[in-house]
């Protein structure tokens, strides 16, 4: 493929021009004018208008008939504006608990059933594989931030992801059927944040807490991973830190929830 001159799909192109139709000045367009707008025939951004309106990304005002851009497109950029205030918030926190502790701390947001790492600070001493570069992703039912974002779902939400999901076996004590997912998700409920116990790596061990917003919504994670040694011997004070953050970046999305002592 020539990436200076990619191809292009047409169908998508077409989308895109439609919806890029719409600014501060053209906040509806009929029909029509968008046709003429674009020089494309009336019955092809018919049928485009009438696909992207199937999925909220238009919206038809029935009052004259013209159409404007849908609510998703709402829902879509307050994903994107969580992750990068989540990025931008969590980082001092990241950074407290990788200097306090020597261990290498995580920021994780949840996409098209994968989390993705946003936000990292890495210890010197951490060589493990783990320790995942921002953007890159980590399996769902191995990872402690995974688990998180299971443990937070309705019961409809986790029954449609785990309907076809692949328990791949990474190590001896990585979960492999549902069973026993649903157990852990429950103690992960119960206990308010979740433990990945070289189920990714042996002799990594890692800890993660939500991050949630005025809603009680999950929006991301904050996790720290180091080796199993080092982090079981100072594994209460290393909980009891991450959660601290986890509350104070929380209380930044507008949720507050006092923390047990």
């Amino acid at each position: 493929m020539n990436e200076k001159n990619p191809r292009l799909i047409q169908s998508v192109k077409r989308a895109l021009d439609i919806i890029n139709c719409f600014d501060s000045l053209n906040v509806q367009l009929s029909l029509s004018e968008i046709s003429e707008k674009l020089h494309l025939n009336i019955s092809t951004v018919y049928g485009i208008i009438n696909t992207l309106c199937a999925y909220s990304y238009i919206d038809k005002n029935p009052n004259n008939g013209k159409y404007k851009l849908g609510l998703e497109f709402l829902l879509k950029a307050n994903l994107v504006s969580e992750s990068l205030d989540l990025k931008e918030i969590g980082y001092p926190y990241l950074t407290e608990l990788t200097k306090k502790y020597h261990e290498t701390t995580h920021l994780y947001v949840y996409q098209n059933k994968q989390i993705f790492c946003v936000g990292k600070v890495e210890s010197p001493s951490n060589y493990f594989i783990i320790s995942s570069r921002a953007g890159s992703k980590l399996p769902m039912h191995a990872s402690a931030s995974g688990k998180v974002f299971l443990a937070n779902m309705s019961s409809e939400e986790l029954e449609e992801f785990l309907d076809k999901y692949k328990f791949t076996k990474l190590t001896d004590n990585t979960i492999t059927n549902k069973k026993q997912l649903m157990k852990c998700l429950q103690e992960i409920r119960n206990q308010g944040y979740s433990i990945e116990n070289e189920e990714i790596e042996e002799g990594a061990y890692s800890i993660a807490a939500p991050i949630k917003n005025s809603t009680g919504q999950v929006v991301g994670t904050i996790s720290i991973v180091g080796s199993l040694t080092r982090m079981k011997e100072n594994e209460k004070n290393i909980r009891t830190d991450l959660l601290k953050a986890a509350c104070s970046i929380s209380s930044q999305f507008g949720y507050h929830q006092k923390l047990e002592s």
